[in-house]
């Protein structure tokens, strides 16, 4: 495993389209957090804000990994373009001639959607934290809320699996990248509002791939709905958060069949 995860960084590491993207993701999160956090920039009116300034660590994470898990679609962009290089430019047959299974390369790929969920988990956090510190909270309520930072990991890896799964079968780079961008941002909203609306079904039920994810990080005024909710009316975390782990095991499986059955 090792040597599979020291092949694919040694393929990323000189390459400008991820440097470019990682330092992105890190910029945008960054500056758009803490004009948000020290008062920079309002979201709000009339002297009511959606995100206030954090009294603890628990609204830290709360604001911090919401806003992430919308700026996480840049990286799930850098898995598509990662994944459907391999196909464009034959170096997946490269692999293969080099002694590697089609397996270890299926692997190589998923090990890497592993390390990129951590390594955006542990930004977020090393930000939060530095944020935080600056802003005068206590350390004593560091860990306070912090399981936001478990649903962001397993965000990330829904996300990144989704893109990487549509890789595979799509292995163009404009086309995954595409069905990624519409159904991340058109689709599944769309399909929210039509059963919600028309069918009067809560569409939160449904657990769609991408959305089932989103539902473990809300913003503040969906949080502050869900607590006006009568206790059950509502799918708990822990059932987003099985539904998320299910559709993720679902593309390993999609994916792995999509290797086995393919020409290359």
């Amino acid at each position: 495993m090792i040597q599979l995860l020291s092949i694919e960084w040694m393929k990323q590491r000189k390459y400008a389209t991820f440097r470019v993207l990682t330092l992105l993701f890190a910029l945008l999160l960054s500056l758009f957090y803490i004009s948000i956090a020290f008062g920079w920039f309002n979201v709000g009116a009339g002297g009511i804000t959606l995100f206030g300034k954090a009294s603890s660590f628990s609204g830290v994470w709360d604001d911090l990994c919401f806003f992430a898990s919308y700026f996480v679609i840049i990286l799930a962009i850098l898995v598509a373009i990662i994944a459907t290089n391999e196909f464009q430019y034959r170096t997946n047959r490269q692999n293969i001639i080099d002694g590697w299974t089609r397996l270890q390369f299926f692997h190589a790929k998923w090990l890497l959607i592993i390390v990129f969920s951590l390594a955006t988990t542990l930004f977020t956090f090393l930000l939060g934290l530095l944020s935080g510190i600056v802003g005068g909270l206590s350390i004593g309520t560091l860990f306070d809320g912090s399981e936001k930072l478990v649903y962001l990991f397993f965000l990330c890896l829904n996300y990144f699996g989704f893109a990487l799964t549509l890789s595979f079968f799509f292995r163009r780079s404009g086309l995954s990248i595409g069905i990624l961008m519409c159904y991340s941002l058109i689709v599944e909203a769309i399909l929210h509002v039509l059963i919600l609306f028309k069918y009067k079904y809560p569409a939160g039920d449904l657990f769609l791939p991408l959305q089932c994810s989103d539902e473990l990080l809300p913003a503040n005024p969906s949080r502050m709905l869900r607590a006006t909710l009568p206790a059950g009316s509502v799918p708990g975390d822990w059932t987003y958060l099985g539904a998320t782990v299910a559709w993720i095991v679902l593309y390993y499986l999609l994916g792995r069949r999509r290797l086995a059955k393919t020409d290359w």
